[in-house]
């Protein structure tokens, strides 16, 4: 009040009446606000954790990120001049964004896997959409018949835990599975074939004489295509590779980096 009142004009007697405050006050402010040295002044009671801390419970959190807020807070009040509750950890976490989440499942990538996944990408990071769209992908998947893992999440009163709605029913051995092979290209959808049992190189040889041959002929009859498969036991063997060698003239096989199913576009459809 005291600095806009004088902005407008108002003597240092007017603004001291204005804001019933002595001479000398007046005078110490705006000379301070002249100078540079006013700031706002921060509202309401400071954070039990400072930055230090804040940068240090960070640090804890990236060296173990399975530590609980229990253990984080043992460790922070080590070095803390005054010691912090659970409660207080917890708040800031979340303040931080770090919140507990469940583990992204990925493949499990070795050495040579990530080397081979960026050859990959650099062999390849040229081409076109119009390239892309010679290339049909395919893959199989196993789909389980009732979803076993326990990791629906309701809410419910504590009086609720029985009712009906928050029960998710269960069946031995996941109440069985299902395996089907798929394929599809820019250009259109392969055939979906519902597999029984387990996917061997004698039922793959069968699905590439049978769907993936006719498939690429008709979807590709000049020759142009490129077929895609990952590197699965039965896409590998002997048989299979001698087959694709048989057509290379008509589509040969993408070379394909190992535990790469995220590259693989059909995950997405």
């Amino acid at each position: 009040m005291i600095i806009g009142f004088r902005a407008k004009g108002g003597s240092i007697s007017e603004t001291a009446e204005f804001v019933n405050c002595s001479h000398a006050a007046v005078v110490k402010v705006y000379r301070a606000w002249q100078n540079g040295t006013v700031q706002n002044q921060g509202r309401g009671a400071p954070r039990a954790i400072d930055d230090i801390g804040v940068r240090r419970l960070r640090r804890c959190v990236r060296a173990d990120r399975r530590a609980t807020v229990e253990q984080l807070t043992t460790k922070m009040n080590q070095w803390a001049t005054k010691s912090v509750s659970q409660t207080i950890i917890q708040r800031t976490l979340l303040r931080l964004g770090l919140r507990s989440r469940r583990l992204v499942r990925a493949s499990m990538l070795t050495i040579v896997h990530r080397r081979r996944r960026l050859e990959f990408a650099r062999q390849y990071s040229s081409w076109t959409s119009a390239e892309w769209r010679h290339v049909a992908f395919s893959d199989e998947s196993r789909f389980m018949l009732h979803r076993t893992d326990g990791r629906w999440r309701i809410r419910r009163e504590t009086s609720e835990r029985n009712h009906p709605a928050t029960i998710a029913g269960t069946v031995q051995a996941g109440g069985g599975s299902i395996m089907v092979w798929g394929m599809f290209s820019w250009h259109s959808l392969g055939s979906l074939i519902i597999v029984e049992g387990t996917m061997d190189q004698y039922k793959y040889a069968s699905v590439l004489a049978d769907h993936v041959h006719p498939y690429m002929r008709i979807v590709f009859p000049q020759d142009d295509g490129i077929f895609q498969q990952d590197n699965a036991r039965c896409h590998t063997a002997v048989s299979v590779r001698a087959w694709f060698e048989e057509h290379q003239d008509e589509f040969p096989a993408l070379p394909w980096p190992a535990n790469s199913p995220d590259l693989n576009l059909i995950e997405h459809l």
